[in-house]
């Protein structure tokens, strides 16, 4: 399947940006092989396009330990993501593993939300406020899927919306 240059842009930005090549790949719409994205950051490193060299630079360069903190988040909340798509995508599993997943994954985003407000307690209230989220997903889950399943779409800009009411970009 040929891709367009604007999932070839995004699959290569995620990956500048700290996700591992294979979420950055799967992170697409529609999702994209990992072959095909190391493929892709192949051919772009012999045409001048070092990705890895970008990345580098990428991490290092910034706003100082603020920048730093929100890409720390930021690479949490990718991957978070992402394992929850595979967990609801795994038509292998079962109901009550789904649950036993999801939950696991809830439980680390509270543990890592609370740690992380306590070394940087300007994220204290956004991590309050998807805490808050997060409470309201899991609600959805056990009391009204339907509910869920319709506001699934929108959780991703609700977030980012509560970051930049938070202060942060």
């Amino acid at each position: 399947m040929a891709h367009s240059q604007e999932t070839k842009d995004k699959v290569r930005q995620l990956y500048i940006e700290g996700m591992p090549l294979t979420s950055a790949a799967l992170s697409c719409e529609p999702s994209v092989s990992y072959d095909t994205a190391k493929a892709w950051k192949a051919t772009a490193k012999k045409k001048g396009d070092d990705w890895d060299t970008a990345r580098a630079a990428f991490s290092i360069s910034g706003a100082g330990i603020d920048q730093l903190n929100l890409q720390v988040i930021e690479n949490f909340n990718r991957q978070a993501i992402t394992i929850q798509r595979e967990i609801d995508n795994d038509i292998s599993l079962t109901a009550m593993i789904k649950v036993q997943l999801h939950s696991t994954l809830a439980d680390s985003y509270a543990k890592f939300s609370k740690a992380f407000s306590r070394l940087n307690p300007q994220f204290s209230g956004l991590s309050i406020a998807l805490d808050t989220l997060k409470t309201i997903v899991e609600y959805l889950r056990k009391n009204d899927p339907a509910a869920l399943k319709a506001i699934r779409p929108h959780i991703e800009n609700i977030g980012a919306i509560l970051g930049k009411r938070h202060g942060h970009k």
